[in-house]
């Protein structure tokens, strides 16, 4: 079960980035707060995964079931060079 839940975040994370956003590592420490997230995961077809940008370009997310789970995004630069943060929000609507 763990192996089918790790391969759908892979998954979602590649969507995620398709959009622009490496998300990946968030998704994963997502799924493991919050076990709901990650039945919905199991349980849903990825096809039925609806994807978003925020229009500010500071969150995207996705429709999940009866959850929208967005990433806001929060920009930064260091010596490394540009960075961001992803907050996560689940809304049940």
């Amino acid at each position: 079960m763990r192996e089918k839940l790790d391969r759908r975040v892979v998954a979602i994370g590649e969507k995620l980035n398709e959009l622009g956003f490496e998300l990946e590592e968030d998704m994963k420490e997502l799924v493991e707060m919050r076990e709901d997230i990650a039945e919905l995961i199991l349980t849903t077809k990825l096809k039925k995964i609806e994807y978003f940008v925020e229009k500010e370009g500071n969150g995207v997310g996705f429709y999940l079931g009866d959850f929208q789970i967005t990433f806001f995004l929060e920009y930064g630069e260091d010596e490394e060079g540009p960075y961001y943060e992803a907050t996560a929000e689940i809304l049940k609507g």
